[in-house]
């Protein structure tokens, strides 16, 4: 049974508490298109530039599966994930709105084949951006500053405008590259932290990030650059920043909220379920989940549900978070 309801979230924030939570966990475990691309560096030593647009307070934890093998593609499917990371549908933050999690409740094993349980894992919005090194012109600093640093830039992302029915007018635009930055704190976030302590915030400068290591035994070396004073929370340039997130419909907290969807779930791990093109959830039955509404549809909230609940999630987010599922007591 599925309803057209949404959880009362309250994700849990800030980088020390999830240090300390990732802590106790593993103590007791023994797309590039409107929206933000995932952050991620495949190879040992690959590396980039990043600006944190989620300062350390306000980072995101849940306990989160890794490398959960998927079930078989529909047939019609390109290009199908092997293993995709979820949110564990039993992470405080929905409140036991979720009566269950197919992947606790079967103990999948993940890729290493290991049971997958679940970690604590931290989520932050970033825009990518790149080193500028001269080139000998004197745009960029003349003859002596050829292969010299001389500043840093966003990449730029070319998006098709859409008219009010969502189809492309043929016009482009420009948006800075944002990346959602998905990553436990050892190794990754932790890093960023102690760079929080030394400097009060992680917005207020572009991190070099390089790939040290493969597999699970990966970590992250995190070099800080001078800052831009013009480029800081408040300033007229940051605020375009905040501008093209709000433009691309981007929420991390509907981000982090619809990989422990009812749809999510049904179209990547749980067998007896499927999902069609219009994200309508059937059963093994062939019967449709009641209430199950699709991809993208607005969700009406029955008045049962708080209205302080309701009031709570961004602006946007209750139209993107779909078929959440039946709240439990």
């Amino acid at each position: 049974m599925t309803a057209n309801t949404s959880p009362a979230m309250s994700f849990r924030r800030g980088g020390t508490a999830a240090e300390e939570a990732e802590k106790e966990s593993n103590a007791n475990s023994g797309h590039r298109g409107r929206g933000a691309d995932y952050f991620s560096l495949k190879n040992d030593g690959d590396s980039t530039v990043v600006r944190l647009l989620t300062d350390h307070d306000d980072w995101i934890y849940v306990e989160q599966h890794s490398f959960v093998p998927t079930k078989p593609g529909p047939k019609d499917a390109e290009k199908w994930p092997k293993a995709m990371t979820s949110v564990c549908r039993r992470d405080e933050a929905f409140a036991g709105h979720y009566g269950d999690c197919y992947i606790c409740d079967n103990k999948i094993k993940n890729s290493f084949g290991k049971v997958a349980s679940s970690r604590i894992r931290v989520w932050a919005l970033a825009v990518e951006r790149e080193l500028v090194r001269g080139d000998g012109s004197e745009e960029l600093g003349g003859p002596s500053k050829k292969g010299v640093l001389v500043g840093v830039r966003d990449k730029i992302d070319e998006i098709d405008e859409l008219d009010a029915q969502g189809k492309a007018t043929g016009n482009k635009l420009s948006f800075p590259r944002i990346l959602v930055i998905n990553q436990p704190m050892k190794g990754f976030f932790a890093n960023l932290k102690a760079l929080h302590s030394l400097y009060g915030s992680v917005c207020g400068r572009d991190f070099s990030i390089t790939r040290d290591g493969e597999g699970t035994d990966t970590n992250y070396k995190i070099v800080s650059i001078d800052p831009i004073p013009d480029l800081v929370p408040g300033t007229p340039l940051w605020d375009l920043y905040l501008q093209a997130v709000a433009e691309r419909e981007i929420s991390l907290e509907a981000i982090v909220a619809d990989k422990a969807s009812d749809e999510y779930y049904a179209r990547f791990f749980d067998p007896t379920k499927t999902v069609d093109k219009d994200g309508t959830i059937t059963d093994a039955t062939g019967t449709q989940a009641t209430g199950a509404v699709a991809v993208g549809g607005a969700m009406n909230l029955p008045s049962s549900v708080p209205a302080a609940a309701n009031a709570a999630l961004p602006d946007g987010m209750l139209s993107q978070i779909r078929a959440l599922g039946t709240p439990t007591g």
